[in-house]
């Protein structure tokens, strides 16, 4: 039942995501065409980011990799406590780390798989973007790409139906979950970066389109 209700709202946040995406991809061509540039697409000073975080991860790979662990440990433990479980305990090295936290066995997939959808650096950015002046506003976009950046090496390298948070769980489930979930990041991201948006308000727009789809189908 859950991996339908994944689905459902898997293909809501595919149309979000094509709404967004044809938005900001007129609004470019307009700022290329317009001598005026009366609106400006903050999201490419985050590409630029999403850019520089690989040069980072080669010459700096050592210390990313244990980030990159940290990354993976920190989202287990988040999720562990915002679903009020108790962190019995927490463990990284240079090689590998750990998180043994309390609660019931239904919800664990929340804790299992919150490294592989759990942009737990990036949105607290973006929460501080929404209080910043307009100066710094490239600032903070470029640490957010590097969140970003982090956040997408870290799924490529370690998501695998071999890895031991996602094979404890029905494989089919474990990946349903991951991409709802990350669909929905994307979704958020995109609709922060819309003209006179931040993500309280993409939050906001998300809640209000689902609304109405789901009045309309019930009338």
């Amino acid at each position: 039942m859950l991996c339908v209700v994944f689905v459902v709202f898997g293909v809501f946040f595919v149309t979000e995501i094509w709404s967004s995406l044809s938005h900001h991809i007129g609004n470019l061509t307009k700022w290329f065409g317009n001598h005026k540039r009366t609106y400006y697409p903050w999201y490419l000073w985050l590409a630029a980011g999403v850019i520089v975080f690989p040069l980072m991860n080669r010459f700096l790979k050592k210390n990313i990799d244990i980030i990159k662990i940290y990354t993976h440990e920190m989202a287990h433990a988040l999720v562990a406590m915002i679903t009020f479980r108790r962190i019995t305990s927490f463990q990284v090295t240079e090689r590998d780390g750990v998180v043994y936290s309390s609660g019931s066995e239904k919800t664990r997939f929340l804790v299992s798989l919150a490294p592989y959808c759990f942009l737990h650096f990036t949105f607290p950015l973006m929460m501080l973007r929404c209080l910043v002046q307009i100066p710094m506003l490239p600032i903070i976009d470029v640490l957010i790409g590097i969140t970003i950046g982090l956040h997408v090496t870290c799924f490529k390298e370690q998501t695998s139906r071999k890895q031991p948070d996602i094979n404890r769980h029905p494989l089919v489930f474990s990946f349903i979950y991951i991409i709802t979930i990350l669909l929905f990041n994307l979704c958020l991201i995109l609709l922060s970066y819309e003209p006179s948006l931040n993500i309280f308000y993409a939050f906001k727009t998300m809640g209000v389109d689902l609304w109405n789809i789901v009045a309309s189908l019930w009338r």
